[in-house]
């Protein structure tokens, strides 16, 4: 008789974060993200993972080892790279990279004009920790937590 052993323990799940309200108009441009601005998570046991989800806000880098690059806008206290500095978002990822930046900066699509829903963004806050975009970054972009018309240039 057919059965079902589940076996092994509960993994944690992730999947890609959809911030887009449509895909019509959606204007990217390309930037390399620096690895090293993604913190590492551990998931099940597995220390030193990173991933990047689509409708993290990112910042330009102006300063340190990886200026010109990107990296996740933040709001940690101790930042001295620029990403902090809300003059220097330059848009909202749209590449999910599940595991990628944990071996080398990566390439990533930047979205500077699209209609998207501001409840779905991401950013570190001042712990360094993902977290929803606080209300300060929402309203640089232009908008609270409602669907909106993005433009970033």
């Amino acid at each position: 008789m057919p059965s079902f052993n589940a076996g092994g323990s509960t993994r944690t799940p992730f999947g890609r974060n959809e911030f887009l309200r449509s895909v019509r108009d959606v204007k990217t441009e390309s930037y390399t993200c620096a690895a090293s601005t993604v913190p590492s998570q551990t998931i099940d046991g597995v220390s030193g993972q990173k991933i990047l989800q689509p409708g993290t806000v990112m910042s330009k880098i102006t300063s340190g080892a990886e200026t010109g690059k990107v990296g996740p806008f933040t709001l940690e206290a101790g930042n001295t790279d620029g990403r902090k500095t809300a003059a220097n978002i330059v848009g909202i990822n749209d590449t999910f990279l599940p595991w990628q930046l944990a071996e080398r900066d990566v390439e990533i699509a930047v979205v500077y004009e699209a209609a998207i829903v501001g409840s779905r963004l991401i950013e570190l806050d001042a712990t360094g920790a993902w977290a929803a975009a606080s209300a300060g970054t929402l309203t640089t972009l232009g908008t609270g937590t409602a669907v909106y018309e993005y433009r970033m240039k």
